[in-house]
């Protein structure tokens, strides 16, 4: 399952994070592997999600590379 795959209000954690090169290492480098989620909202463009202290607006071909498993 992705992260665009997910409702709003759902959680869980990041397993792992695909697409470009680029897109890999900055969401790595900020910590996403491992950590755990919660959506707080979406429409078709884009997922509003919290990552610990941490929230993020993230567009739907990059939440479409991330792997989650949801709780």
């Amino acid at each position: 399952m992705t992260l665009f795959d997910c409702s709003v209000g759902s959680s869980g954690t990041v397993v792992q994070i695909g697409g470009s090169a680029y897109t890999h290492r900055r969401l790595v480098d900020l910590g996403l592997t491992g950590a755990s989620y919660r959506v707080r909202a979406r429409n078709a463009n884009s997922v509003l999600v919290d990552f610990g202290s941490v929230s993020c607006v993230i567009r739907s071909d990059i939440a479409a590379n991330i792997k989650i498993l949801e709780r």
